[in-house]
């Protein structure tokens, strides 16, 4: 008889990941992908499939860095897995259809040559829970102190100002003592902005949302940053997407948004860099129906367009802007910590910046987050729903809200 020879221990590995891949996996919601010694897909659930827009047969023994890209330019999560036995870490993924998915990756190397297991477990609906439970909490609890800051401090801070304007006057401009007392005016201004900006994070400005476009608010920060640019030797591109309407935007306060995460940005490259722009429309989870939906909602689309919406259920356009620095990058600790009041990596930094800018996001109805590697830069996503109806409906539940027409 025939000798049947036993196969190699590579071979064994193989059968072995693919029969615990069917038996643990099939059910699972976390996508899960297997990756072969030479980087290669093996194998991939269900879940996996739906997340990144694929199809096993399709993907299988195409390259992993392919198929899992990210919005930071050179992050490649498949090499680093097969660097370390273990890696955990926070990242935005691309899919197939140019969605953006917010995701935890665990990965684990194992076997020799070394395979790797990377699970993705998408975080948009956790996050998004998670902010608002945050923010929740940290309104009711600033909003009851924010009056009391208001009174307290900003009438000793008026007293203290105006005592030190009158004693610049009676110096000489070159006298030693008129450098000392416009260090008290410097430091009275500061305190004052933080007073404002706490008063703005806890009671922010309800947005008068008008029809509007982005790039506009881009090229307005251009701008307003032109000076310090230009002082810091930083390259600036700008790369805007072809057909973008116009959305429902507060153009101040989207400009201050943007104005912000650009001081950022430029605060993180001392040594000069790239910022770079992008205006782009892009396709991200629908999330859960909420405040602003409504189940009996009467359809404003053809048939045609409801037949493209429905092959597209789960997904809502957004216009993204991305701005992107090739600084120090942030921390992974301080990663989760960002949007947190009176948290900050910059020494004097008042901590406030990205609160306010986050809490101006959630009052449009959109969306910022971060993603960032040491020593390669970051990227800052906003995203703003390109539909119409989400800005109409608030801008005529303004109107009629007596409240709100007395405010204004």
């Amino acid at each position: 008889m025939p000798l049947v020879s036993a196969p190699s221990a590579a071979a064994r590995t193989r059968i072995k990941l693919e029969a615990m891949l069917r038996a643990v996996t099939r059910d699972s919601d976390a996508g899960i992908l297997v990756l072969d010694p030479k980087h290669r897909v093996n194998a991939l659930n269900p879940a996996a499939e739906r997340l990144l827009s694929v199809r096993i047969a399709a993907v299988r023994g195409k390259p992993g860095s392919s198929l899992l890209r990210t919005v930071v330019a050179g992050d490649d999560p498949v090499l680093d897995s097969f660097r370390v036995a273990r890696l955990e870490r926070d990242t935005v993924l691309v899919n197939r259809d140019g969605a953006e998915i917010p995701v935890v990756l665990r990965s684990v190397r194992f076997g020799r040559p070394a395979w790797v297991v990377i699970m993705l477990r998408d975080l948009t609906q956790m996050r998004r829970m998670q902010h608002e439970l945050r923010r929740n909490e940290r309104l009711a609890t600033l909003g009851q102190l924010s009056a009391g800051v208001a009174h307290e401090i900003r009438n000793p801070l008026a007293g203290i100002g105006t005592s030190a304007q009158v004693l610049l006057r009676r110096f000489e401009p070159r006298d030693d003592r008129a450098r000392f007392v416009q260090v008290i005016l410097d430091e009275v201004g500061r305190l004052d902005r933080i007073v404002t900006n706490l008063l703005q994070y806890a009671r922010p400005r309800t947005p008068e949302l008008k029809p509007g476009d982005l790039p506009s608010c881009v090229a307005r920060v251009r701008e307003l940053t032109a000076e310090a640019v230009a002082a810091g030797g930083i390259k600036v591109e700008c790369d805007t997407g072809s057909r973008l309407g116009p959305i429902w935007l507060d153009n101040d306060l989207v400009t201050q948004v943007l104005l912000n995460v650009t001081l950022n940005a430029i605060q993180a490259m001392p040594n000069g860099g790239t910022l770079r722009y992008e205006i782009r429309q892009v396709r991200r989870r629908r999330p859960p129906r909420g405040a602003g939906r409504r189940a009996d909602d009467p359809s404003r689309r053809s048939g045609a367009e409801q037949r493209k919406a429905s092959s597209a259920a789960g997904w809502i356009e957004y216009q993204q802007v991305r701005v992107i620095d090739t600084g120090v990058g942030i921390p992974r600790h301080a990663l989760s910590k960002m949007f947190d009041p009176f948290f900050s990596t910059r020494p004097g930094g008042t901590g406030l910046g990205l609160s306010i800018c986050q809490t101006i996001m959630q009052e449009h109805g959109s969306a910022i987050e971060v993603a960032s590697r040491e020593g390669r830069g970051t990227t800052v996503l906003l995203s703003f729903p390109v539909e119409k109806r989400n800005g109409e409906r608030r801008e005529s539940s303004r109107n009629a809200n007596p409240t709100h027409a007395a405010r204004r």
